[in-house]
Protein backbone atom coordinates (compact mmCIF):
# COMPACT_ATOMS: atom_id res chain seq x y z
CA UNK A 1 0.00 0.00 0.00
CA UNK A 2 1.47 3.41 -0.88
CA UNK A 3 1.67 6.20 1.66
CA UNK A 4 -1.04 8.19 -0.17
CA UNK A 5 -3.36 5.18 -0.27
CA UNK A 6 -2.75 4.61 3.43
CA UNK A 7 -3.61 8.22 4.25
CA UNK A 8 -6.84 8.00 2.25
CA UNK A 9 -7.72 4.72 3.91
CA UNK A 10 -7.04 6.03 7.41
CA UNK A 11 -8.99 9.26 6.91
CA UNK A 12 -11.97 7.26 5.69
CA UNK A 13 -11.82 4.92 8.68
CA UNK A 14 -11.46 7.75 11.15
CA UNK A 15 -14.30 9.69 9.61
CA UNK A 16 -16.67 6.76 10.05
CA UNK A 17 -15.44 6.15 13.57
CA UNK A 18 -15.88 9.75 14.61
CA UNK A 19 -19.49 9.93 13.46
CA UNK A 20 -20.32 7.05 15.79
CA UNK A 21 -18.09 8.39 18.55
CA UNK A 22 -19.66 11.85 18.60
CA UNK A 23 -23.10 10.39 19.18
CA UNK A 24 -21.74 8.28 22.00
CA UNK A 25 -20.02 11.27 23.58
CA UNK A 26 -23.21 13.36 23.59
CA UNK A 27 -25.06 10.62 25.44
CA UNK A 28 -22.39 10.60 28.14
CA UNK A 29 -21.96 14.36 28.51
CA UNK A 30 -20.88 15.03 32.11
CA UNK A 31 -22.68 17.25 34.54
CA UNK A 32 -20.36 20.14 35.46
CA UNK A 33 -18.67 19.61 38.85
CA UNK A 34 -19.18 22.13 41.58
CA UNK A 35 -16.33 24.14 43.04
CA UNK A 36 -13.67 26.07 41.14
CA UNK A 37 -10.87 24.09 42.80
CA UNK A 38 -12.11 20.69 41.59
CA UNK A 39 -10.31 19.27 38.56
CA UNK A 40 -12.62 17.56 36.08
CA UNK A 41 -11.01 14.72 34.12
CA UNK A 42 -12.43 12.74 31.20
CA UNK A 43 -11.30 9.12 30.98
CA UNK A 44 -12.00 6.63 28.22
CA UNK A 45 -12.91 4.12 30.89
CA UNK A 46 -12.70 3.71 34.64
CA UNK A 47 -11.14 0.64 36.23
CA UNK A 48 -13.62 -2.18 36.69
CA UNK A 49 -11.92 -2.95 40.02
CA UNK A 50 -12.33 0.67 41.19
CA UNK A 51 -10.12 1.08 44.27
CA UNK A 52 -8.55 -2.39 44.11
CA UNK A 53 -5.10 -1.59 42.66
CA UNK A 54 -3.97 -5.20 42.28
CA UNK A 55 -6.14 -6.21 39.33
CA UNK A 56 -4.23 -4.06 36.84
CA UNK A 57 -0.92 -2.33 36.35
CA UNK A 58 -1.60 0.44 33.86
CA UNK A 59 -4.30 2.77 32.67
CA UNK A 60 -7.13 3.33 33.23
CA UNK A 61 -6.51 2.18 36.79
CA UNK A 62 -3.29 4.10 37.29
CA UNK A 63 -5.10 7.39 36.62
CA UNK A 64 -7.00 6.74 39.85
CA UNK A 65 -4.69 4.56 41.95
CA UNK A 66 -1.67 6.87 41.90
CA UNK A 67 -3.88 9.62 43.34
CA UNK A 68 -5.11 7.42 46.22
CA UNK A 69 -2.08 5.27 46.99
CA UNK A 70 1.69 5.23 47.12
CA UNK A 71 4.22 2.52 46.45
CA UNK A 72 7.36 1.96 48.47
CA UNK A 73 9.26 3.43 45.52
CA UNK A 74 8.20 5.82 42.76
CA UNK A 75 9.29 7.06 39.35
CA UNK A 76 10.33 10.71 39.55
CA UNK A 77 9.97 13.67 37.17
CA UNK A 78 13.08 12.56 35.24
CA UNK A 79 11.73 9.02 34.79
CA UNK A 80 14.25 7.71 37.30
CA UNK A 81 13.64 5.53 40.34
CA UNK A 82 13.12 7.56 43.50
CA UNK A 83 11.65 7.33 46.99
CA UNK A 84 7.99 6.72 47.72
CA UNK A 85 6.90 5.45 51.11
CA UNK A 86 10.46 4.11 51.44
CA UNK A 87 13.19 6.73 51.57
CA UNK A 88 16.16 4.42 51.04
CA UNK A 89 16.96 0.78 50.39
CA UNK A 90 19.96 -1.52 50.56
CA UNK A 91 20.81 -4.93 49.14
CA UNK A 92 22.17 -6.87 52.13
CA UNK A 93 22.33 -10.32 50.49
CA UNK A 94 21.74 -11.44 46.90
CA UNK A 95 18.11 -12.20 47.79
CA UNK A 96 17.49 -9.79 50.69
CA UNK A 97 16.65 -6.09 50.51
CA UNK A 98 16.04 -3.71 53.42
CA UNK A 99 13.88 -0.61 53.13
CA UNK A 100 13.74 2.40 55.45
CA UNK A 101 10.19 3.77 55.53
CA UNK A 102 9.09 7.39 55.65
CA UNK A 103 8.27 8.70 59.13
CA UNK A 104 4.88 10.05 60.17
CA UNK A 105 2.81 8.65 57.29
CA UNK A 106 -0.82 7.84 58.04
CA UNK A 107 -3.59 6.28 55.99
CA UNK A 108 -6.68 8.33 55.24
CA UNK A 109 -8.50 6.45 58.05
CA UNK A 110 -5.78 7.69 60.45
CA UNK A 111 -4.08 4.33 60.92
CA UNK A 112 -0.27 4.58 60.75
CA UNK A 113 1.66 3.29 57.80
CA UNK A 114 4.64 1.36 59.13
CA UNK A 115 6.69 -1.76 58.45
CA UNK A 116 4.01 -4.04 59.92
CA UNK A 117 1.38 -2.61 57.56
CA UNK A 118 3.71 -2.96 54.57
CA UNK A 119 4.50 -6.58 55.50
CA UNK A 120 0.75 -7.33 55.65
CA UNK A 121 0.30 -5.95 52.12
CA UNK A 122 2.85 -8.45 50.80
CA UNK A 123 1.24 -11.21 52.87
CA UNK A 124 -2.07 -10.44 51.13
CA UNK A 125 -0.38 -10.71 47.72
CA UNK A 126 0.96 -14.13 48.70
CA UNK A 127 -2.50 -15.32 49.82
CA UNK A 128 -4.69 -17.37 47.48
CA UNK A 129 -6.81 -14.28 46.77
CA UNK A 130 -3.77 -12.11 46.17
CA UNK A 131 -2.03 -14.60 43.89
CA UNK A 132 -5.03 -14.51 41.56
CA UNK A 133 -4.52 -10.80 40.88
CA UNK A 134 -2.26 -9.40 38.18
CA UNK A 135 0.01 -7.68 40.70
CA UNK A 136 0.08 -10.78 42.87
CA UNK A 137 1.24 -12.77 39.86
CA UNK A 138 3.95 -10.22 39.08
CA UNK A 139 5.08 -10.20 42.72
CA UNK A 140 5.36 -13.99 42.92
CA UNK A 141 9.16 -13.75 43.25
CA UNK A 142 8.75 -12.15 46.71
CA UNK A 143 8.74 -15.01 49.23
CA UNK A 144 8.72 -13.01 52.47
CA UNK A 145 8.33 -9.47 53.78
CA UNK A 146 8.78 -8.80 57.49
CA UNK A 147 9.10 -5.85 59.83
CA UNK A 148 12.49 -5.77 61.57
CA UNK A 149 11.71 -2.45 63.24
CA UNK A 150 8.85 0.08 63.23
CA UNK A 151 10.13 1.66 60.01
CA UNK A 152 12.45 -1.10 58.73
CA UNK A 153 11.12 -3.61 56.22
CA UNK A 154 13.02 -6.64 54.97
CA UNK A 155 12.00 -8.30 51.69
CA UNK A 156 13.35 -11.69 50.67
CA UNK A 157 13.10 -12.85 47.04
CA UNK A 158 13.19 -16.32 45.58
CA UNK A 159 16.17 -15.41 43.41
CA UNK A 160 18.49 -12.42 43.02
CA UNK A 161 16.35 -9.61 41.63
CA UNK A 162 18.19 -6.38 40.77
CA UNK A 163 14.93 -4.85 39.52
CA UNK A 164 12.99 -5.32 42.78
CA UNK A 165 13.04 -1.62 43.81
CA UNK A 166 11.58 -0.75 40.41
CA UNK A 167 8.95 -3.48 40.69
CA UNK A 168 7.78 -2.00 43.99
CA UNK A 169 6.68 1.21 42.24
CA UNK A 170 3.77 -0.86 40.85
CA UNK A 171 2.67 -2.31 44.22
CA UNK A 172 0.31 0.11 45.95
CA UNK A 173 0.29 0.09 49.75
CA UNK A 174 -3.36 -0.64 50.56
CA UNK A 175 -4.57 -0.41 54.17
CA UNK A 176 -4.47 -4.12 55.17
CA UNK A 177 -6.65 -3.84 58.29
CA UNK A 178 -9.44 -2.16 56.30
CA UNK A 179 -9.27 -4.97 53.73
CA UNK A 180 -9.45 -7.56 56.52
CA UNK A 181 -12.44 -5.80 58.11
CA UNK A 182 -14.40 -5.10 54.92
CA UNK A 183 -13.28 -7.68 52.38
CA UNK A 184 -11.66 -6.60 49.14
CA UNK A 185 -14.90 -6.11 47.17
CA UNK A 186 -16.27 -3.62 49.72
CA UNK A 187 -12.83 -2.05 50.17
CA UNK A 188 -12.65 -1.36 46.42
CA UNK A 189 -15.75 0.85 46.83
CA UNK A 190 -14.19 2.77 49.75
CA UNK A 191 -10.41 2.46 49.38
CA UNK A 192 -8.03 3.69 52.05
CA UNK A 193 -4.58 4.95 51.07
CA UNK A 194 -1.79 7.35 51.92
CA UNK A 195 -2.04 9.37 48.70
CA UNK A 196 -3.09 12.95 48.09
CA UNK A 197 -6.78 12.09 47.58
CA UNK A 198 -9.57 9.95 49.02
CA UNK A 199 -12.29 8.35 46.92
CA UNK A 200 -15.59 9.85 48.10
CA UNK A 201 -18.12 8.68 45.55
CA UNK A 202 -18.85 6.33 42.69
CA UNK A 203 -22.01 6.74 40.62
CA UNK A 204 -22.48 3.61 38.56
CA UNK A 205 -25.37 5.10 36.57
CA UNK A 206 -23.59 8.25 35.40
CA UNK A 207 -20.11 6.63 35.46
CA UNK A 208 -18.73 9.42 37.62
CA UNK A 209 -16.08 8.96 40.31
CA UNK A 210 -15.08 11.64 42.80
CA UNK A 211 -11.96 12.21 44.89
CA UNK A 212 -11.45 14.73 47.69
CA UNK A 213 -8.24 16.08 49.16
CA UNK A 214 -6.77 13.78 51.81
CA UNK A 215 -5.83 16.10 54.70
CA UNK A 216 -3.74 13.34 56.31
CA UNK A 217 -1.54 12.72 53.26
CA UNK A 218 2.21 13.28 53.40
CA UNK A 219 1.95 14.80 49.91
CA UNK A 220 -0.50 17.72 50.20
CA UNK A 221 -2.72 18.91 47.37
CA UNK A 222 -3.18 22.43 46.02
CA UNK A 223 -6.69 21.59 44.75
CA UNK A 224 -9.78 20.38 46.59
CA UNK A 225 -10.57 17.31 44.53
CA UNK A 226 -10.83 15.48 41.23
CA UNK A 227 -13.90 14.22 39.39
CA UNK A 228 -13.52 11.52 36.73
CA UNK A 229 -16.11 11.15 33.97
CA UNK A 230 -16.15 8.03 31.83
CA UNK A 231 -16.44 9.07 28.18
CA UNK A 232 -15.61 6.10 25.95
CA UNK A 233 -15.07 7.96 22.66
CA UNK A 234 -12.16 10.27 21.87
CA UNK A 235 -14.53 12.63 20.06
CA UNK A 236 -16.79 12.78 23.11
CA UNK A 237 -13.83 13.67 25.34
CA UNK A 238 -12.74 16.42 22.97
CA UNK A 239 -16.24 17.86 22.85
CA UNK A 240 -16.36 17.84 26.67
CA UNK A 241 -13.12 19.85 26.72
CA UNK A 242 -14.34 22.33 24.13
CA UNK A 243 -17.66 22.84 25.92
CA UNK A 244 -15.95 23.46 29.25
CA UNK A 245 -17.43 20.41 30.94
CA UNK A 246 -14.01 18.90 31.72
CA UNK A 247 -10.56 20.39 32.24
CA UNK A 248 -8.18 17.59 31.28
CA UNK A 249 -8.28 14.46 29.17
CA UNK A 250 -6.30 11.94 27.23
CA UNK A 251 -7.03 12.71 23.58
CA UNK A 252 -6.54 11.07 20.23
CA UNK A 253 -4.21 12.45 17.60
CA UNK A 254 -6.87 13.62 15.12
CA UNK A 255 -8.29 15.93 17.80
CA UNK A 256 -5.10 17.83 18.67
CA UNK A 257 -5.17 20.47 15.93
CA UNK A 258 -8.75 21.51 16.76
CA UNK A 259 -7.96 21.67 20.48
CA UNK A 260 -4.82 23.76 20.01
CA UNK A 261 -6.71 26.09 17.66
CA UNK A 262 -9.21 26.68 20.48
CA UNK A 263 -6.58 27.56 23.05
CA UNK A 264 -6.08 24.17 24.71
CA UNK A 265 -2.62 22.88 25.57
CA UNK A 266 -1.52 19.45 24.35
CA UNK A 267 1.28 17.45 25.97
CA UNK A 268 3.11 14.66 24.13
CA UNK A 269 4.86 12.37 26.60
CA UNK A 270 6.66 8.99 26.21
CA UNK A 271 4.60 5.98 27.24
CA UNK A 272 7.58 3.68 27.87
CA UNK A 273 6.21 0.95 25.65
CA UNK A 274 6.52 -0.33 22.11
CA UNK A 275 3.22 -0.53 20.25
CA UNK A 276 2.93 -4.07 18.96
CA UNK A 277 0.53 -6.59 17.50
CA UNK A 278 1.53 -9.85 19.07
CA UNK A 279 1.34 -13.49 18.08
CA UNK A 280 0.59 -16.67 20.02
CA UNK A 281 2.69 -19.79 19.70
CA UNK A 282 1.26 -21.34 22.89
CA UNK A 283 -2.42 -22.11 23.40
CA UNK A 284 -5.06 -21.58 20.77
CA UNK A 285 -4.95 -23.40 17.45
CA UNK A 286 -2.06 -25.92 17.34
CA UNK A 287 -2.08 -25.59 13.55
CA UNK A 288 -1.85 -21.79 13.60
CA UNK A 289 0.45 -20.39 10.88
CA UNK A 290 1.83 -18.01 13.52
CA UNK A 291 3.73 -20.89 15.12
CA UNK A 292 6.17 -20.61 12.19
CA UNK A 293 8.80 -17.90 12.71
CA UNK A 294 8.87 -17.23 8.95
CA UNK A 295 5.22 -16.23 9.07
CA UNK A 296 5.80 -13.94 12.03
CA UNK A 297 8.76 -12.31 10.27
CA UNK A 298 6.70 -11.95 7.09
CA UNK A 299 4.04 -10.01 8.97
CA UNK A 300 6.76 -7.63 10.18
CA UNK A 301 8.15 -7.07 6.67
CA UNK A 302 4.62 -6.51 5.33
CA UNK A 303 3.98 -3.25 7.25
CA UNK A 304 5.35 0.18 6.34
CA UNK A 305 6.14 1.51 9.80
CA UNK A 306 7.53 4.81 8.50
CA UNK A 307 4.26 5.55 6.69
CA UNK A 308 2.26 4.88 9.84
CA UNK A 309 4.67 6.93 11.98
CA UNK A 310 4.25 9.87 9.59
CA UNK A 311 0.55 10.02 10.52
CA UNK A 312 1.29 10.16 14.25
CA UNK A 313 2.40 13.08 16.44
CA UNK A 314 5.86 14.58 16.11
CA UNK A 315 8.77 12.35 17.12
CA UNK A 316 6.82 9.13 16.52
CA UNK A 317 9.52 6.54 15.96
CA UNK A 318 9.28 3.10 14.34
CA UNK A 319 10.62 0.25 16.47
CA UNK A 320 12.03 -3.22 15.98
CA UNK A 321 12.77 -4.29 19.55
CA UNK A 322 11.19 -4.90 22.96
CA UNK A 323 12.31 -1.64 24.65
CA UNK A 324 11.41 1.98 23.92
CA UNK A 325 13.99 4.74 24.21
CA UNK A 326 14.43 5.66 27.88
CA UNK A 327 13.75 2.11 29.08
CA UNK A 328 16.62 0.14 30.61
CA UNK A 329 17.48 -2.45 27.95
CA UNK A 330 16.95 -0.21 24.91
CA UNK A 331 19.48 -0.75 22.11
CA UNK A 332 19.82 2.16 19.63
CA UNK A 333 21.58 -0.12 17.12
CA UNK A 334 18.60 -2.47 16.59
CA UNK A 335 16.70 -1.34 13.47
CA UNK A 336 13.00 -1.78 12.72
CA UNK A 337 12.04 -4.39 10.13
CA UNK A 338 12.17 -2.64 6.72
CA UNK A 339 9.06 -2.46 4.57
CA UNK A 340 9.51 -5.29 2.07
CA UNK A 341 6.19 -6.82 0.93
CA UNK A 342 7.98 -8.96 -1.68
CA UNK A 343 10.09 -10.59 1.03
CA UNK A 344 6.96 -11.02 3.12
CA UNK A 345 5.30 -12.98 0.31
CA UNK A 346 8.43 -15.12 -0.20
CA UNK A 347 8.56 -16.03 3.49
CA UNK A 348 4.86 -16.90 3.49
CA UNK A 349 5.38 -19.12 0.45
CA UNK A 350 8.38 -20.84 2.07
CA UNK A 351 6.23 -21.56 5.13
CA UNK A 352 3.56 -23.17 2.91
CA UNK A 353 1.16 -20.24 2.68
CA UNK A 354 1.54 -19.19 -0.93
CA UNK A 355 -2.14 -18.20 -1.00
CA UNK A 356 -2.08 -16.65 2.45
CA UNK A 357 -4.46 -17.53 5.28
CA UNK A 358 -7.23 -16.07 7.42
CA UNK A 359 -6.30 -14.34 10.68
CA UNK A 360 -8.40 -13.00 13.56
CA UNK A 361 -6.79 -10.31 15.70
CA UNK A 362 -8.29 -8.90 18.90
CA UNK A 363 -7.82 -5.17 19.42
CA UNK A 364 -8.71 -2.39 21.84
CA UNK A 365 -10.14 0.92 20.70
CA UNK A 366 -9.26 4.33 22.13
CA UNK A 367 -6.55 2.76 24.30
CA UNK A 368 -3.75 4.97 22.93
CA UNK A 369 -3.37 7.80 20.41
CA UNK A 370 -3.94 6.51 16.90
CA UNK A 371 -4.91 3.03 18.10
CA UNK A 372 -7.87 2.60 15.79
CA UNK A 373 -6.01 3.97 12.78
CA UNK A 374 -2.98 1.75 13.40
CA UNK A 375 -5.06 -1.40 13.80
CA UNK A 376 -6.92 -0.75 10.57
CA UNK A 377 -3.73 0.13 8.71
CA UNK A 378 -1.86 -2.97 9.92
CA UNK A 379 -4.78 -5.19 8.88
CA UNK A 380 -4.79 -3.57 5.44
CA UNK A 381 -1.05 -4.12 4.98
CA UNK A 382 -1.42 -7.79 5.95
CA UNK A 383 -4.32 -8.23 3.54
CA UNK A 384 -2.09 -6.83 0.79
CA UNK A 385 0.27 -9.83 1.18
CA UNK A 386 -2.54 -12.38 1.35
CA UNK A 387 -3.28 -12.56 5.08
CA UNK A 388 -6.99 -11.83 5.29
CA UNK A 389 -7.19 -10.15 8.68
CA UNK A 390 -10.39 -9.68 10.65
CA UNK A 391 -10.33 -7.30 13.62
CA UNK A 392 -12.34 -8.24 16.69
CA UNK A 393 -12.82 -5.45 19.26
CA UNK A 394 -12.52 -6.28 22.95
CA UNK A 395 -13.12 -4.17 26.06
CA UNK A 396 -10.44 -3.42 28.65
CA UNK A 397 -12.00 -5.79 31.25
CA UNK A 398 -12.06 -8.52 28.59
CA UNK A 399 -8.45 -7.76 27.74
CA UNK A 400 -7.30 -8.09 31.36
CA UNK A 401 -8.97 -11.49 31.75
CA UNK A 402 -7.56 -12.78 28.46
CA UNK A 403 -4.14 -11.37 29.24
CA UNK A 404 -3.98 -13.33 32.49
CA UNK A 405 -5.47 -16.57 31.12
CA UNK A 406 -4.28 -16.67 27.47
CA UNK A 407 -7.89 -17.11 26.41
CA UNK A 408 -7.74 -14.95 23.29
CA UNK A 409 -10.33 -15.51 20.57
CA UNK A 410 -7.72 -15.15 17.81
CA UNK A 411 -4.07 -15.98 17.21
CA UNK A 412 -3.02 -12.32 17.08
CA UNK A 413 -3.71 -9.60 19.61
CA UNK A 414 -3.04 -5.91 20.24
CA UNK A 415 -0.51 -6.36 23.04
CA UNK A 416 2.39 -3.96 23.44
CA UNK A 417 5.82 -4.41 25.01
CA UNK A 418 4.95 -2.55 28.17
CA UNK A 419 7.79 -1.40 30.45
CA UNK A 420 5.54 1.07 32.26
CA UNK A 421 5.83 0.96 36.06
CA UNK A 422 9.39 -0.46 36.01
CA UNK A 423 10.98 1.54 33.14
CA UNK A 424 13.02 -1.63 32.71
CA UNK A 425 12.59 -4.13 29.87
CA UNK A 426 12.52 -7.03 32.37
CA UNK A 427 8.74 -6.76 32.72
CA UNK A 428 8.09 -6.76 28.96
CA UNK A 429 10.47 -9.65 28.28
CA UNK A 430 8.99 -11.73 31.09
CA UNK A 431 5.58 -11.16 29.51
CA UNK A 432 6.81 -12.69 26.25
CA UNK A 433 8.44 -15.74 27.81
CA UNK A 434 7.78 -19.27 29.03
CA UNK A 435 7.91 -17.93 32.62
CA UNK A 436 4.39 -16.55 32.60
CA UNK A 437 1.90 -18.69 34.56
CA UNK A 438 -0.12 -18.89 31.32
CA UNK A 439 2.31 -18.04 28.51
CA UNK A 440 1.07 -17.02 25.08
CA UNK A 441 4.56 -16.92 23.55
CA UNK A 442 7.32 -19.30 24.58
CA UNK A 443 10.82 -19.68 23.15
CA UNK A 444 12.84 -21.95 25.45
CA UNK A 445 16.25 -20.66 24.32
CA UNK A 446 15.30 -17.02 24.85
CA UNK A 447 13.66 -17.76 28.20
CA UNK A 448 16.74 -19.55 29.50
CA UNK A 449 18.94 -16.58 28.54
CA UNK A 450 16.43 -14.20 30.15
CA UNK A 451 16.49 -16.16 33.41
CA UNK A 452 20.26 -15.66 33.55
CA UNK A 453 20.20 -12.00 32.45
CA UNK A 454 17.56 -10.86 34.94
CA UNK A 455 19.75 -12.00 37.89
CA UNK A 456 22.85 -10.03 36.84
CA UNK A 457 23.33 -7.45 39.58
CA UNK A 458 25.83 -5.27 37.70
CA UNK A 459 23.80 -2.77 35.64
CA UNK A 460 26.29 -2.49 32.77
CA UNK A 461 26.52 -6.25 32.36
CA UNK A 462 22.77 -6.68 32.63
CA UNK A 463 22.23 -3.98 29.99
CA UNK A 464 24.49 -5.85 27.55
CA UNK A 465 22.62 -9.08 28.23
CA UNK A 466 19.26 -7.40 27.63
CA UNK A 467 20.46 -5.83 24.39
CA UNK A 468 21.55 -9.28 23.19
CA UNK A 469 18.10 -10.57 24.10
CA UNK A 470 16.55 -7.67 22.20
CA UNK A 471 18.14 -8.96 18.99
CA UNK A 472 17.00 -12.51 19.70
CA UNK A 473 13.45 -11.29 20.23
CA UNK A 474 13.62 -9.30 17.00
CA UNK A 475 14.55 -12.45 15.06
CA UNK A 476 11.96 -14.61 16.85
CA UNK A 477 9.32 -11.99 15.94
CA UNK A 478 6.79 -12.68 18.72
CA UNK A 479 5.11 -9.43 17.62
CA UNK A 480 4.82 -6.97 14.84
CA UNK A 481 7.03 -4.31 16.41
CA UNK A 482 5.48 -1.03 15.25
CA UNK A 483 6.28 2.28 16.97
CA UNK A 484 7.23 3.75 20.33
CA UNK A 485 4.03 4.82 22.09
CA UNK A 486 3.27 8.39 23.11
CA UNK A 487 0.55 9.71 25.41
CA UNK A 488 -1.42 12.81 24.46
CA UNK A 489 -3.00 14.87 27.21
CA UNK A 490 -4.98 18.05 26.54
CA UNK A 491 -5.98 20.57 29.18
CA UNK A 492 -7.90 23.82 29.44
CA UNK A 493 -6.25 27.25 29.82
CA UNK A 494 -7.56 27.49 33.40
CA UNK A 495 -5.31 24.61 34.49
CA UNK A 496 -1.75 25.46 35.54
CA UNK A 497 1.38 23.59 36.63
CA UNK A 498 0.47 20.50 34.62
CA UNK A 499 2.99 17.72 34.97
CA UNK A 500 2.84 14.13 33.78
CA UNK A 501 4.77 11.77 36.01
CA UNK A 502 4.79 8.04 35.51
CA UNK A 503 2.24 8.48 32.69
CA UNK A 504 -0.28 10.04 35.10
CA UNK A 505 -1.08 13.73 35.73
CA UNK A 506 0.22 14.93 39.09
CA UNK A 507 -3.16 16.24 40.22
CA UNK A 508 -2.02 17.50 43.62
CA UNK A 509 0.48 19.96 42.12
CA UNK A 510 -1.94 21.56 39.66
CA UNK A 511 -3.52 24.98 40.04
CA UNK A 512 -6.97 26.01 38.82
CA UNK A 513 -7.91 29.53 37.82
Amino acid sequence: MTSNRLRFFVVACLGAALVAACGQGAANKPTPATGSQVLRVAAGSLPSSLGNPFRGNSRPGSLLWLAIYDGLTAIDDDDQLGPGLATEWTLVEPTVWRFRLREGVRYSNDRPFDAEAAAEVFAFLRSDQGKRTLIGSEARGIVEARAIGPLELEIRTERPDPVLPRRLAAIMMIEPQAVADMGMDAYAQKPVGTGAFVMTGWDQRTRRLTLARNPKSWRPSTIDGVVFYELPSAAGRTQALLSGDVDLSLVDLEETERLERNGFHVLYTPAMQVKAYSFRNVGGDPASPLRDVRVRQALNYAVDKEAIASLLPENAKPSGQPAAKGVFGYDPTIPPYPYDPAKARRLLAEAGYLNGFNLTMEVLTDAAPGDDMMSQAVAEYWRAVGVDTRLKVMTMPDFLVKYQTNSWAGEALALSWNSFQYYDVTRAMEDFSCMRPTPFFCDAEITNKLKIAREIMDDDERLKAYQTLGRLYREAAPSLFLIEHQDLFAYAPRVGHVKIRHRVPVYEEMTLR
